[in-house]
C-alpha cells in the first residue's frame, strides 16, 4: 500500500512539474478591423498616391481588454522620404484587435502589423447609360472651367510638399512634366469621369443644365478612362522618381 502510494505522489509530481514546464496555454492576439480602403486612400500622402507608390509603415502598439490600440511606437517606414507614417495617426482608431488569451482568459499586451498603402485595382468596366455628345461638350465645359483649375492648383498643384523638403522643387517638375503630357487626354477622361460619377437623378439634372457634381474621389473610383490616363501619369511619375530616389518596400535594418 505504502509503495503505491508513494508511486502515486511521485507521478503526480511528475505531472505537476510537466505542466510548470509546458508554461500557460497562450493564443496570440489578431487583428480583426483594419481602416477601409477610402480611409487608407485619405492618408496615403498625395504624391506617392499619383504616382502609384507603395508603401508600407511597420507598428507595434499595445492595446485594451476592448481591442482598441494605444501606446503605439512606429517600428520602420518604407520607402523613405514621402512621408507614409504622418497620416497614420488618424488611422489608429480604425484598428480593432482580439487580444490575446492566456489559459482562456483574455490579456492586454502588444501587436506588430503593418500599415500597406497600395494603388488601387481598375475599376471595372463602365455599365451605365451611354454618354451622348452633349453631355460631354457640357461636362467638358465644366472640367475646363472649373475642375481643371481645382485639380492643377488644389490637392494635385501641391502634392510636391508631401515629400521630403529637399526634393520639393524636383518632384514639382515631375508632377508638371507628367501631367502636361496628358493635359487633354486627362481633360477629356475627366469629363467623361464627371458623368459616370453621377447618380441617376444627378445625371437627369445636368442634362437640363444643373451641375451634378462629383468628388474626384468618386470619378476615380467608377471612370476606366480617368484611371487609365492617371495610371499613364503614374507611370511617368514613377519612373523618373524611382530612379533618382530609393524605393524598395523593405523595412529598414530588415
Amino acid at each position: 500500500m505504502r509503495s503505491f502510494v508513494g508511486r502515486l505522489v511521485v507521478a503526480l509530481g511528475l505531472l505537476v512539474v510537466a505542466a510548470c514546464e509546458m508554461g500557460p496555454e497562450i493564443t496570440p492576439a489578431k487583428m480583426v478591423q483594419t481602416p477601409d480602403a477610402e480611409r487608407i486612400r485619405a492618408a496615403y500622402p498625395t504624391f506617392a498616391r499619383i504616382a502609384g507608390i507603395e508603401g508600407k509603415v511597420w507598428m507595434r502598439c499595445a492595446y485594451t481588454l476592448d481591442g482598441l490600440v494605444e501606446r503605439c511606437r512606429k517600428r520602420g517606414v518604407a520607402p523613405e522620404g514621402l512621408n507614409f507614417d504622418k497620416g497614420i495617426s488618424g488611422l489608429l482608431a480604425d484598428y480593432i484587435v482580439e487580444p490575446q488569451t492566456i489559459d482562456g482568459r483574455a490579456a492586454p499586451g502588444e501587436i506588430d502589423f503593418v500599415i500597406h498603402f497600395a494603388p488601387p485595382s481598375a475599376p471595372p468596366a463602365w455599365q451605365g447609360e451611354p454618354i451622348t455628345d452633349t453631355e460631354m461638350r457640357a461636362a467638358r465645359r465644366l472640367v475646363t472651367a472649373q475642375l481643371g483649375m481645382v485639380d492643377r492648383y488644389g490637392v494635385r498643384g501641391n502634392a510636391h510638399r508631401t515629400v521630403a523638403i529637399d526634393r520639393y522643387p524636383v518632384v514639382a517638375e515631375m508632377l508638371d512634366r507628367a501631367f502636361t503630357a496628358e493635359g487633354e487626354a486627362r481633360n477629356d477622361a475627366m469629363a467623361r469621369a464627371l458623368v459616370q460619377a453621377m447618380t441617376p437623378e444627378a445625371r437627369r439634372a445636368f442634362r437640363r443644365g444643373g451641375f451634378g457634381g462629383a468628388s474626384l474621389y468618386e470619378m476615380e473610383a467608377v471612370s476606366p478612362e480617368l484611371f487609365a490616363v492617371n495610371a499613364r501619369i503614374a507611370k511617368r511619375i514613377r519612373d523618373e522618381y524611382c530612379a533618382a530616389y530609393p524605393c524598395a518596400v523593405t523595412r529598414p535594418g530588415a
